[in-house]
């Protein structure tokens, strides 16, 4: 009876699969090429998984039934993820998409990104993120018609780089993230050589395997492409982490105590990203900024607890500031430093955040305007004014 339930399954998937391959689009712009090819890929590979769970003799033997059915499970699985995401970004790709795709474009040239550009779809349910697996950048439905979290982008192009394996260009980048892991359990060891010392009491050492935990799993790579932004972009990124932490942030100093965390506390961020700013000689905004996140976070009534300071103490982070901007050079990208920003999309960026400060109640208004300019194919017709405001604002 469980042979017949699953030969019914697997005729329907494939029936399903055959579906989902023929509402592919054929006539999408050239932008989407690479994620059609990996859905269709997709879709073949999972055709002839299901066909030799149905035939293959050996998944007819009663033993061996549990792996059929856990075989089964991940190909419904992976449809699934196929079907909502890489599938559905390719039916349902508008015009909005099609300007976002191609600033992406604009900003991967820019920077001299080193893989290949992901393709971008308004359908996220949260926030900004990306499928590395589909290479698929999703943004929130109507973020292409505005200005201050499109810094974000630059956050979300580093992941891709952090799971690159044999590309050369890469290389450089992986090795900085190694020798800022290094640093970070070295730190952990010596606090918990320390721990055992004072015989301090177990919780102690609970905490300190989580954090170790955290920090091997998530919140480094979340540094780190935090890091690729500031660098690659310049302080138009540092401002959109404040914004974001503003309107939709928790406790900016929390630490994971008895679960884990998927990203670190958004203070910490902000240290190291204000090193990393420094680093790239915009010490003068690297200033303003603090003063304001100081002011953000005395106002929202949170206050760090000691062991804020000992999981994201400042020398740590000022060293992953310090692996991460060598990289980002010794990869070759274009870094974005003081007296030599340049690139349309670049100056539109971190004009926008300047003309938000410089002129609040009107910043609207100008941001529509350079919207539709940003977002014109003609590169002649693209970008900030000639001369972009500072970025510097008191």
């Amino acid at each position: 009876m469980m042979d017949v339930y699953v030969t019914g399954c697997i005729n329907q998937l494939e029936s399903r699969i055959r579906e989902l391959r023929a509402r592919i689009p054929r006539r999408l712009p050239r932008d989407y090429d690479t994620l059609a090819k990996e859905c269709r890929s997709r879709l073949d590979a999972s055709l002839a998984t299901l066909r030799s769970l149905r035939g293959d003799p050996d998944y007819q033997v009663p033993a061996n039934q549990p792996e059929r059915m856990r075989k089964l499970k991940r190909e419904v699985a992976d449809l699934d993820m196929l079907e909502t995401e890489g599938i559905a970004a390719l039916v349902r790709a508008t015009d909005d998409d099609h300007q976002l795709n191609r600033l992406l474009e604009r900003i991967t040239q820019e920077i001299d990104y080193p893989l290949v550009t992901p393709v971008v779809t308004t359908l996220s349910q949260q926030y900004f993120c990306i499928n590395t697996e589909l290479n698929l950048l999703a943004v929130p439905l109507i973020e292409g018609r505005f200005l201050l979290h499109l810094p974000d982008l630059y956050h979300e192009l580093a992941h891709p780089l952090l799971l690159a394996r044999d590309e050369p260009q890469v290389e450089a980048f992986l090795a900085a993230f190694g020798l800022a892991l290094r640093d970070v359990l070295a730190y952990l060891e010596d606090e918990s050589v320390k721990e055992s010392r004072r015989n301090g009491p177990l919780g102690s050492e609970t905490e300190l395997g989580l954090w170790r935990l955290c920090w091997v799993r998530f919140w480094l790579t979340e540094f780190f492409c935090d890091l690729f932004a500031v660098c690659t972009l310049g302080p138009a990124f540092v401002w959109s982490h404040l914004h974001l932490c503003a309107l939709r942030g928790k406790d900016p100093f929390d630490v994971a105590q008895h679960y884990p965390s998927s990203h670190p506390a958004d203070d910490a961020r902000m240290k190291a990203m204000l090193a990393a700013l420094s680093a790239c000689g915009f010490n003068d905004e690297a200033t303003v900024i603090s003063s304001r996140w100081t002011s953000l976070a005395t106002a929202s009534g949170f206050r760090p607890e000691p062991e804020y300071h000992r999981c994201f103490p400042v020398s740590v982070l000022n060293a992953l500031a310090s692996h991460a901007k060598n990289g980002v050079e010794q990869m070759r990208c274009r870094l974005a430093l003081k007296g030599s920003l340049d690139g349309p999309v670049r100056l539109t960026l971190n004009s926008a955040w300047a003309e938000f400060w410089a002129d609040p109640n009107c910043y609207a208004q100008w941001e529509q305007q350079a919207v539709r300019e940003l977002m014109q194919e003609d590169s002649s017709r693209i970008g900030a004014p000639t001369q972009p405001k500072a970025t510097v604002v008191t």
